[in-house]
């Protein structure tokens, strides 16, 4: 760029030119380096980013589940992490975005960001023939998949940002492992969620003692946890040991 100042002068005798100085300010607004992200999350969910390890900017998807953020940085190469923070208060893992170059002055887009869903059990802890609730959400229009032990049990499109399915079996006794995460047309897979246990107890159901007797000592038993969530007792899995469970208990009674 160049500054031409036009103008005319008349030099003095006995020179033959004439010059012409004058101090010129310019001032200039010169754009920050930016990294705009967007993409997909629950509804009304929080997405939060990280540069570096440190909080740089939050925002709440619209009633469809989309997001985008603009974030200020500095030029050079960043570690991006996302995660997001659900309506119920739960969380996922960080999605990663390693070595992002920002160049001077300028935006970098990062589109179509896939995050994962969260996901929760409604018992931990269970006997063999109960079943347990898995819930939680996930960005709408995607397809959920819930991984047991390493093999598919489920999946589904998702119409609205919250799924649920009910696991009755295909569970081992002792320890189960539960994830879950998704895929969507034109878009890489979210990583997993949060790993969630499930523990299995070879008891016969009702049999709340392990004794291989379902009687009188697991009806006191029963009494004993009477209108709480247990940890034993709920065998409906209704979150509260009540009449459903006496009423099942009473079928299965062997003396």
């Amino acid at each position: 760029s160049q500054i031409v100042e036009a103008g005319s002068c008349t030099p003095a005798f006995p020179a033959t030119t004439c010059s012409v100085s004058e101090d010129v300010t310019v001032t200039a607004t010169v754009p920050d380096s930016t990294a705009t992200f967007s993409g997909y999350a629950p509804a009304s969910s929080m997405v939060a980013i990280k540069d570096n390890g440190t909080s740089t900017g939050t925002t709440t998807t619209n009633p469809g589940g989309s997001f985008s953020k603009t974030v200020v940085s500095t030029p050079g190469l960043h570690d991006f992490a996302l995660y997001f923070t659900d309506t119920s208060g739960r969380t996922t893992p960080e999605t990663l975005f390693d070595d992002v170059s920002l160049p001077y002055h300028i935006d970098t887009a990062i589109n179509d960001v896939h995050l994962p869903p969260t996901i929760e059990l409604s018992r931990t802890t269970i006997y063999s023939g109960e079943v347990v609730n898995i819930f939680g959400q996930a960005a709408p229009g995607s397809t959920i998949h819930i991984i047991l032990n390493g093999s598919e049990i489920f999946s589904t499109i998702l119409s609205s940002s919250d799924y649920n399915f009910l696991l009755n079996s295909g569970y081992v006794v002792g320890s189960n492992t539960i994830y879950s995460y998704l895929t969507r047309t034109g878009l890489a897979n979210s990583i997993n969620s949060f790993t969630q246990n499930l523990a299995v107890s070879n008891c016969r159901r009702s049999d709340l003692n392990c004794d291989g007797y379902v009687n009188l000592t697991d009806f006191s038993i029963l009494m004993y946890w009477w209108d709480s969530a247990g940890p034993i007792g709920d065998t409906n899995g209704d979150g509260v040991v009540g009449l459903i469970d006496f009423s099942i208990m009473l079928f299965d009674w062997t003396d």
